[in-house]
């Protein structure tokens, strides 16, 4: 596992965004994963939806090629100490993205995400976006 996708890249990927499918094409698959968080947020967004039935068996069929990381004892040590670190300096992040990058820095691995902004401020953290045409 080296690359750890957000739910806005998920999305991205299942839309069928262009830059998106291109890097997740050549990336091999044992390289993929996301975490529990964000398959709690793609099931959320299901039972929101309109089409319920389709866009969960969609995200079903989906979260089964892809390895699914859980919040383990590592990434709770994480949390809680980039939590109370944030709250001192009164700069902090919303507990489920906490729990995402906990569960990338207990991995060693990569945030894939378009949420920099979100995730910048957990200075250890590995980020790319690849909803963005690389430029060069």
């Amino acid at each position: 596992m080296k690359y750890v996708l957000d739910t806005d890249i998920l999305i991205y990927f299942l839309k069928g965004h262009e830059h998106v499918v291109e890097k997740v094409s050549v990336v091999a698959q044992s390289d993929l994963s996301t975490t529990v968080i964000n398959q709690t947020e793609l099931l959320y967004g299901v039972f929101n939806s309109t089409q319920k039935e389709q866009n969960l068996k969609k995200i079903q069929e989906f979260l089964k090629e892809i390895r699914v990381l859980e919040f383990s004892p590592a990434a709770s040590m994480h949390f809680a100490r980039h939590k109370a670190h944030m709250k001192k300096q009164g700069n902090l992040l919303a507990d489920m993205d906490l729990m995402i990058a906990s569960i990338v820095l207990a991995h060693d691995g990569i945030l894939v995400t378009n949420n920099i902004k979100h995730f910048e401020k957990i200075k250890e953290l590995k980020f790319e976006n690849w909803s963005k045409k690389p430029s060069g």
